[in-house]
């Protein structure tokens, strides 16, 4: 198990520098305050192979790395490269400089749904928020959909107020527009639309009159002021479920790009399930992995191309104040089992992309027994004596990015050690 941690402000992370693992260094001039930052969490469900990316562990006798695999560098990105994944090597030729990559971060479980949880929220326990969840709660802006869950499991508790499920069956789109009484079990009726009208003004004026009093109330004020709005948005924020596994990703985060050009959210998930939905579970055909990751990065390299093609409400462009963060619960054992696949094992990696991001380095490492090493935090990079990279480092780091103390964040109070 990794060292333990001490605790740390948001000051503390950013006097470190690359101690604070993805910012820029301590001065660096950023253009954009980190509350106005928005964050896109992609969850790649199942448990990715990091050796067959993020992982070149080639020499070790423990570490069974696949055929016809190298090392490459480009950009300051050291990765797996295979000609079979070509999309994986043209995503760092162009966005290298904007990605950081985490490596050898420890999770201390090997169940699934356990995994998930402390990769989000740097905890086992029950009653946590998640990263996007204590980002959205945090921000000094108002959104109508504070943490957008476009698809996947998000955790929230203290923060739960903001988090607006979209479903995958159509649900918010049949909120919006009424749909949901007539189409449930016993065919509720709806009121006029004169008597809907006098409800809406109603309520309307009871918040108003709140508003000065209540931040909850002025919240909603401007939800229902906004609701024509959101209502525009609902059909494309469904999760698309036709055409192929790059397309199906491209679109679902392109709907996410339509709600931030907006400032309708801060922060959103998204669930990656992998080539032809297959998930990244690989117990067996262990192949299968290479097919997610150069899916994964075709789509990732279409949505930056995208980003930066859409203005900021505030001006610039949207990718000025966009950050992606790609992760995965947990990673795969060194070794391949009899049967082709890999097993759970505790040792993971995540990208963080984007505004605000030092790019071009990889932080943390793997020892020769495809164990997280230990890391110096204040040059990132691999150390006999240093501490390993707890979940909580990462999610501690993501917040700071963002403008959220770590230090004031229950459960939340490591950062580095």
């Amino acid at each position: 198990m990794a060292a333990p941690v001490t605790n740390l402000t948001r000051r503390g992370v950013l006097t470190l520098g690359a101690a604070g693992l993805l910012l820029p260094r301590f001065g660096l001039a950023d253009a954009v305050n980190g509350n106005r930052r928005r964050f896109l969490f992609i969850h790649c469900s199942g448990g990715w192979d990091t050796t067959t990316c993020f992982q070149p562990n080639f020499g070790s006798s423990v570490v069974e790395m696949e055929a016809d695999a190298t090392e490459s560098e480009v950009g300051g990105i050291t990765f797996v490269d295979h000609a079979g994944r070509p999309n994986v090597r043209a995503y760092f030729e162009r966005y290298a400089p904007q990605t950081c990559v985490i490596n050898g971060i420890e999770v201390q479980s090997i169940t699934h749904e356990r995994c998930h949880r402390i990769m989000m929220t740097g905890s086992a326990e029950g009653e946590t928020d998640d990263w996007g969840a204590i980002l959205a709660g945090k921000s000094t802006e108002r959104h109508l959909l504070p943490y957008l869950v476009h698809s996947g499991t998000a955790f929230s508790a203290a923060h739960s107020q903001g988090v607006v499920r979209v479903g995958s069956a159509g649900q918010l789109s049949r909120l919006l527009d009424g749909k949901v009484l007539t189409e449930a079990e016993g065919q509720y009726p709806l009121p006029s639309p004169a008597r809907a009208a006098q409800v809406d003004a109603f309520v309307r004026a009871r918040m108003a009159a709140a508003a000065p009093k209540s931040p909850i109330a002025s919240a909603a004020t401007l939800a229902l002021s906004d609701a024509e709005s959101l209502a525009l948005y609902a059909g494309e924020l469904e999760i698309t479920n036709t055409g192929g596994g790059c397309y199906q990703l491209t679109k679902n985060i392109s709907s996410v790009w339509d709600v931030f050009a907006e400032g309708l959210a801060r922060t959103a998930l998204v669930k990656y399930a992998g080539w032809c939905s297959e998930g990244w579970d690989t117990h067996t055909r262990n192949e299968r992995q290479a097919l997610h990751f150069d899916e994964l990065f075709q789509a990732l390299g279409l949505a930056l191309d995208d980003l930066a093609t859409r203005p900021a409400i505030g001006g610039g462009s949207l990718a000025d104040e966009t950050v992606i963060v790609v992760l995965s619960e947990m990673g795969r054992t060194p070794r391949l089992t009899s049967i082709g696949g890999r097993d759970h094992w505790t040792f993971t990696s995540a990208m963080v992309v984007g505004a605000g991001v030092r790019g071009g380095q990889v932080v943390g490492g793997y020892d020769s027994s495809g164990f997280g090493a230990g890391c110096d935090f204040n040059s990132g990079e691999v150390s006999a004596s240093g501490p390993g990279i707890l979940a909580a480092n990462f999610g501690a780091t993501v917040l700071a990015l963002g403008d959220v103390d770590p230090g004031e964040v229950a459960p939340i109070g490591a950062v580095v050690g």
